[in-house]
């Protein structure tokens, strides 16, 4: 069994039972529950003498002869489950904090007189009221106080479980192509989440699960552990259809459900709302909530299934989160290739680079005083890692881009510090760990409760200067998470590769061809010396010309002052003529000279090839 389903099956042998999404062993047919809510409601007004059972009782069977098809139940211990849907609330018992058994003082909310003015009394009738069961359930928060056990065996669970739900759907079918999960993956894994932020755990577990269907039934043999009754609340969504196989999001309920769920993530308030008995036994919905962003719900819901994906990038396109490193000799065009291939829009890249000073809190942030209204204070300043996640999070239908130049001119291990954790990813490009980080949560999600991950909308590019052995080298274990790319030195796609080198005859790719060639077959090079090599792109074509002021320096300062004190540094007479004792006299003897006795300044050999003509 694979190491991470092991790990969650043997945290759920050790669960308590029923340590899991919560709802009462009761009937929880909405019309049903309505008539037991109108009985209670008759029961208060007419001040029966007698309990509340015996009245139930009694008048079920009045119901029964006016309405002999209508299915009645006498249990009016159902009512605690009129309570999670926010149909009654509970009398509270200021000395024990919670909410007392007793129904008798029990207080008929608006939303059942709203569904019995929609209705006029035929509560069987829940086609009339739909939207208000869907409402409900939808807001329905996993462990209220109404669950007398919301403080010590489901303390830690905190989420509203059809958002969830819904968000596992909705990422299923756009990973998968499927919007549905088997009874076992919901009764194992998804109401065993204990907060919507695992969500991606989740996902992840179901994959494991359905790549080794075999382990499935050392997960059954758990028996009814986790059994509830919430999927009966649940199938009377509207928008799912479950059945004792399968739970599946309806085709045509894609789009508001994917709605619904980008809206859910854009504000993450809702997560922890406060008073929220009273807000359940309201007739605001879970969307409705005070500084809840309703723009969001103005977006075309065609267009956001597009947005939505394991991590919210752009499903239009096959393109997926990676960590790519673009490697070359100098010169040979990394930085452009980013732009041409990769991303030119400054919206949707963040670009640094990477040197001896650079630090983690660089990279990710810090706290940095600021001055409000006189006042100094300390905030968290975000780095640009934790600024182009936040980028990718808050706009999942555009694909964002961190750009690192110079990745090993820094001691890159030590800059990503924990984030090193995030670069695993899966095949959808999303991290496979998770790390937690409270400054980026808060940052990022607004939340200090979620944990962060990189998302499938968030490639890292990293650019390295293979000549660069003389600073920091990238181990193995950081290296093996990324993509390695060579950026191939090409000269002859070079733009400029004909343009003769100042007044002589020789063209930058006659001159790049040969001193390229003499590099590679040099016997006193050092180690690895195509890392040496002149990129095609090692100069601007401007220095190839004479400045406007009749100076001829750069291309001299900037090519042969490289070739001298680096690419030849052990073996100078490979290349130039050893009548040239400094690096002074080469550039002297370049600068002072003209046309073709510039080249004096080479060996016989190399002056010979570079003024060969080419074939």
């Amino acid at each position: 069994m694979n190491e991470l389903l092991q790990r969650k099956l043997t945290k759920l042998a050790e669960l308590d039972n029923l340590q899991c999404w919560y709802l009462v062993k009761q009937p929880t047919e909405f019309g049903l529950i309505c008539y037991l809510v109108f009985l209670l409601k008759r029961y208060k007004e007419e001040g029966y003498k007698g309990n509340i059972a015996e009245f139930v009782s009694e008048q079920t069977q009045v119901l029964r002869s006016a309405k002999p098809d209508v299915n009645f139940s006498t249990n009016y211990r159902a009512l605690r489950v009129a309570a999670f849907f926010g149909l009654i609330k509970l009398e509270f018992d200021s000395s024990t904090g919670s909410y007392k058994n007793g129904y008798e003082n029990a207080e008929i909310t608006e939303v059942f007189e709203e569904i019995n003015d929609r209705c006029l009394g035929d509560f069987e009738k829940t086609h009339l009221y739909a939207n208000i069961i869907q409402r409900q359930i939808e807001k329905m928060f996993v462990s209220s106080k109404i669950d007398e056990q919301s403080d010590d065996i489901r303390s830690e669970y905190r989420l509203y479980p059809a958002m969830l739900l819904y968000k596992i759907l909705i990422e299923l079918g756009l990973s998968q192509g499927n919007y549905r999960i088997s009874i076992s993956e919901y009764k194992y894994l998804v109401v065993t989440t204990e907060s919507f932020n695992q969500y991606l755990d989740t996902l992840l577990l179901i994959k494991l699960l359905r790549e080794d269907e075999s382990t499935i039934t050392e997960f059954e043999n758990l028996g009814n552990k986790f059994d509830n009754r919430l999927i009966q609340a649940l199938k009377q969504l509207p928008t799912l259809l479950i059945d004792s196989h399968y739970i599946t999001l309806l085709p045509e309920k894609i789009s508001e459900v994917a709605l619904k769920v980008f809206a859910f993530e854009q504000n993450p308030q809702v997560f922890d709302t406060t008073e929220y008995i009273d807000f359940l036994c309201s007739k605001t919905s879970l969307f409705e909530l005070p500084n809840f962003n309703t723009d969001l719900l103005s977006v075309d819901p065609a267009t956001v299934v597009a947005k939505q994906n394991l991590s919210g990038a752009e499903s239009s396109s096959d393109k997926k989160g990676d960590n790519i490193i673009l490697y070359g000799v100098p010169g040979v065009g990394k930085s452009h290739f980013i732009s041409k291939n990769y991303c030119d829009d400054e919206q949707r890249f963040e670009r640094i680079v990477f040197h001896p000073d650079y630090m983690n809190t660089d990279f990710i942030g810090q706290i940095l005083p600021s001055l409000e209204n006189g006042v100094v204070e300390y905030k968290f300043t975000a780095g640009a890692f934790t600024r182009i996640l936040k980028k990718a999070h808050t706009n999942p239908n555009e694909h964002y881009y961190l750009i690192i130049e110079e990745i090993n001119r820094g001691n890159a291990p030590a800059i990503f510090g924990e984030v090193f954790q995030l670069l695993d990813r899966d095949s959808n490009g999303i991290s496979e760990y998770t790390i937690s980080n409270p400054y980026i949560s808060e940052e990022v999600y607004g939340s200090k409760d979620w944990t962060v991950r990189l998302p499938s909308n968030l490639t890292i590019l990293a650019t390295m200067n293979t000549a660069d052995q003389n600073v920091f080298t990238l181990d193995t274990a950081f290296q093996r998470r990324w993509q390695m790319q060579m950026i191939e030195n090409d000269i002859e796609n070079c733009n400029f590769k004909d343009k003769p080198i100042l007044d002589t005859t020789v063209s930058w790719g006659r001159f790049n061809t040969v001193v390229n060639n003499q590099i590679l077959s040099s016997r006193r090079s050092v180690i690895s010396s195509e890392d040496k090599r002149l990129g095609a792109y090692f100069i601007k074509k401007e220095l190839l010309e004479i400045g406007l002021n009749g100076s001829n320096s750069r291309f001299a300062e900037k090519v042969l002052k490289y070739l001298w004190d680096d690419a030849f540094k052990l073996s100078r007479d490979d290349l130039f003529n050893n009548n040239y004792q400094s690096l002074d006299e080469i550039i002297k003897g370049f600068n002072n000279s003209i046309a073709d006795d510039r080249l004096d300044i080479f060996n016989s050999d190399i002056k010979t090839l570079l003024l060969m003509p080419s074939e």
